[in-house]
């Protein structure tokens, strides 16, 4: 909190700095051009964070501005009869690089996970952004077991229609549990800080007996979204109908879905 407080005093002083100097009658100086590595640390508004869905429940980024980004979400699934609180958070290192971090299901048993992600695609062709995610999260904080975990993520902007995919694989060091997951988001921004749409995502055990904690070897979800930012706060709501089957059952159970999801950009 307190690295957050000096950035924002920081560059409330710098752009303060102009008005101090007319004052005392000395023209200021033209700005001089930003290198790459400080235009991608300069802190943003959380609007461009939100079109590239990085507080969309159920997608993750394939692009980063600023210097990161925290988000928490509290989602309930009809189907499987859960609620969960994660956390997320991405920093920027150096160049393309990022460090993540994340717990997920901080309110019944914590599974924290550390990873990085590479943004190989900048949208400087075709606006298409891309970003490589590779995490291993473990079983619970005194827990070394847990699941590595590759991701790709990929962006377009198509006139005012933003697209995210992602396609994700993950499995526990010895390959007995493994599963590979699609998501698709598709929005519009209707006007100024508003942004609605919608996110689908499959996720099935690959012939694995799935999750051993949960028993699930194929889940589905279909969501209408909306998302609204206040300077660098984004607020995301999901509802929809997500889908489960168990490894003891032998079709889908269907049931609501809802998800909410607030950022805050830094």
């Amino acid at each position: 909190m307190s690295v957050t407080r000096g950035l924002i005093a920081f560059f409330m002083l710098s752009s303060a700095w102009p008005v101090w100097a007319l004052a005392d009658d000395a023209a200021p100086a033209p700005p001089a051009a930003p290198s790459e590595s400080t235009e991608a640390r300069a802190p943003v508004s959380a609007r461009t964070a939100a079109n590239e869905d990085s507080v969309t429940p159920g997608l993750t980024r394939s692009a980063a501005s600023g210097l990161g980004i925290i988000t928490s979400t509290v989602a309930y699934n009809g189907a499987s009869e859960d609620t969960a609180l994660d956390f997320n958070g991405e920093i920027h290192v150096w160049g393309p690089f990022r460090l993540v971090l994340r717990v997920d299901n901080v309110a019944d048993k914590a599974r924290p996970g550390i990873g990085a992600a590479w943004q190989f695609l900048d949208g400087a062709n075709e606006s298409t952004t891309g970003s490589l995610y590779f995490s291993y999260k473990a079983e619970g904080f005194t827990e070394g077991e847990g699941e590595l975990e590759a991701m790709v993520a990929l962006g377009r902007q198509v006139g005012p229609v933003h697209g995210t995919v992602n396609l994700a694989y993950g499995q526990d060091p010895e390959a007995r549990e493994r599963d590979g997951e699609l998501a698709l988001g598709l929005h519009v921004e209707p006007m100024p800080g508003l942004f609605t749409g919608v996110v689908g995502r499959f996720r099935d055990a690959l012939g694995s007996n799935g999750d051993v904690g949960t028993g699930i070897i194929r889940d589905a979800l279909g969501a209408a979204t909306a998302t609204y930012v206040v300077g660098r706060f984004g607020v995301t709501a999901s509802a929809g109908v997500a889908g489960v089957r168990l490894l003891n059952q032998d079709s889908m159970r269907a049931g609501v879905a809802g998800a909410l999801s607030v950022g805050a950009v830094f």
